[in-house]
């Protein structure tokens, strides 16, 4: 008497429009094998159903269950399985098996529309999980490591406006300050937030206004610096820069904003020299890694010089 399995198998392979010969060559077996699963005389080895399963388009489980339905390819099989687990590494299978479809040109318009659902979903995991570690790491030094923590903060105010929360940002930012008008980090934080928001005037006169009172925080300069750059000011942006070095290095913000505004007018020469300067400082730390990309910047730039 046939089992749900074997009419299955049957039904799937069917729906393949495939031989038992060629599914057993699929499936490194002979096609007696394929026939006695088939008419429920045997059954296939346990370790062979992942196998089986990927080859007909349907997950394990389905091989089991009433009148399945295969997918048209593996690439939607994996995209069902991501869509239940959401696991990491399945969402990385089910793209890597539609990217081979696109090399291969034989994505159909649903592949695509599929490739973009499955990094929609991992994309709001990511939204989600980046959200609760930038609310963990600033609960963790609020009240331990003051600078570490404003560091925090402009990371997560930079994550946040990515998502569309920049005017959030700005507003929270503002509350802070004004409840803390003595902390030089607060006026640091709004100034970031203002910037990243494109309030450039806001962001310049919140630096200038900070900078009457706390005239040694370098920071300040880098994002006064970086408001003049926007609002074309140049020259007003690189004596903020080179204020804000002057005073110290240790964030390279001041510097790779220097490179950029170089690299941006077209000035090859001098935004090589300001990469180097800063692969310099990293390499003096011992962050050989960190150093590689600047250090392609570099020849990008002397390679422009020479074109």
């Amino acid at each position: 008497m046939s089992n749900p399995l074997s009419l299955n198998l049957r039904k799937l392979r069917l729906d393949k429009h495939m031989t038992q010969e060629q599914a057993a060559e699929q499936l490194g077996v002979s096609a007696q094998s394929v026939s006695r699963w088939e008419t429920s005389a045997t059954y296939p080895d346990v370790m062979l159903l992942p196998q089986i399963a990927s080859l007909y388009g349907v997950l394990v489980d389905d091989l089991f269950r009433p009148a399945p339905r295969g997918y048209d390819n593996n690439a939607l099989r994996l995209l069902a399985v991501y869509e239940r687990s959401h696991k990491p590494e399945d969402f990385l299978a089910a793209a890597q098996e539609f990217e081979k479809l696109f090399r291969a040109g034989t994505a159909t318009a649903d592949d695509w529309r599929s490739y973009g659902v499955i990094h929609e979903y991992m994309l709001n995991h990511c939204i989600r999980k980046a959200t609760a570690s930038y609310a963990k790491a600033m609960d963790m030094s609020r009240s331990t490591d003051a600078e570490l923590y404003h560091r925090i903060m402009r990371q997560s105010i930079l994550f946040r406006s990515r998502i569309g929360q920049a005017e959030a940002c700005v507003a929270e930012q503002d509350a802070a300050l004004k409840a803390s008008p003595h902390d030089p980090q607060c006026w640091v934080d709004l100034a970031h937030a203002q910037y990243i928001a494109g309030k450039h005037e806001a962001a310049l006169h919140t630096c200038m206004n900070a900078l009457a009172r706390f005239p040694q925080e370098g920071l300040l300069h880098v994002y006064a610096g970086d408001a003049c750059r926007a609002m074309k000011r140049y020259e007003d942006a690189f004596a903020h820069w080179e204020a804000s070095t002057a005073i110290s290095t240790e964030f390279l913000d001041a510097m790779y904003s220097m490179a950029f505004c170089h690299e941006e007018l077209g000035q090859y020469a001098e935004a090589a020299a300001q990469f180097e300067a800063i692969v310099r400082q990293l390499e003096q730390r011992g962050l050989e890694i960190e150093a590689q990309w600047p250090r392609e910047m570099a020849e990008k730039c002397r390679q422009n010089m020479t074109s």
